[in-house]
């Protein structure tokens, strides 16, 4: 299954910034920096609901995801390739961390908590065939997941510059465990209401069976997103402004 993501994100520069004074410093030498680090990233995501562009770190609340391509599903439950444009994605922001922690030895960022709900708003491509039903349009689409389980595991490498350290992050992992998920596509089988409405009635009907054949897709996506927002950001701050 392939995706693929287009970010709106702030380009990074090659000179290095301070963390903004609102958000929380942690010492990697300290006797517990796991639990600053859990604090830390508990007390800034909040704050993202504007960006900081000297970090490189965008806006939260929306997300902004120029496009959003999610390959058919493996169990052909949905049989369509997924094309989302201009994404607002509200309610990242309100994550909460269960734990996070940055292993400098292992070079492994690490994190799993609970996401309340992802809201997520697109102009939507589908042509091709959901639970064996035709499935064609194209407009506005809602996609709601509700009480998120989700577990994060990224590593790095240090990059230095200037004698200076930095994150650069690579493979990334992202697991999605959603209590629910309600769909809403506007426009389907060109403007057919009856139509549409029987398929958007079909796809609540079977809500998880739905996502479950396009987890790995979403997943995908997602990860990317947070390891592109990552990347920006620990571009910019050094391990020795963040972390000593």
């Amino acid at each position: 299954m392939k995706t693929t993501v287009a970010l709106l994100v702030l380009v990074a520069c090659a000179h290095s910034a301070n963390l903004p004074s609102s958000f929380k410093k942690c010492n990697r030498s300290s006797p517990e920096p796991a639990k600053c680090y859990l604090e830390a990233a508990s007390d800034g995501l909040p704050q993202l609901t504007k960006a900081y562009p000297e970090v490189n770190l965008p806006n939260f609340e929306p997300m902004e995801i120029t496009e959003l391509r999610i390959a058919a599903g493996s169990q052909s439950v949905v049989n369509v390739e997924q094309i989302f444009r201009d994404c607002k994605l509200f309610g990242l922001s309100k994550l909460h961390f269960d734990e996070l922690n940055f292993d400098f030895d292992e070079k492994v960022l690490s994190a799993s908590g609970l996401i309340p709900e992802i809201d997520k708003r697109c102009q939507y491509e589908f042509n091709g065939k959901i639970l064996l039903l035709p499935m064609v349009g194209t407009g506005p689409s809602t996609i709601v997941l509700k009480n998120i389980k989700f577990t994060y595991r990224s590593e790095f490498e240090v990059v230095e510059k200037k004698n200076k350290h930095f994150m650069k992050f690579g493979t990334t992992t992202l697991s999605l465990d959603p209590e629910s998920v309600s769909y809403n596509f506007e426009n389907l089988f060109n403007g057919d209401k009856q139509l549409g409405d029987n398929m958007n009635k079909v796809l609540n009907e079977n809500h998880l069976e739905v996502f479950s054949d396009v987890r790995k897709g979403y997943e995908a996506g997602l990860a990317i997103v947070l390891k592109q927002v990552l990347s920006n950001m620990f571009a910019k701050v050094s391990i020795e402004e963040g972390f000593d």
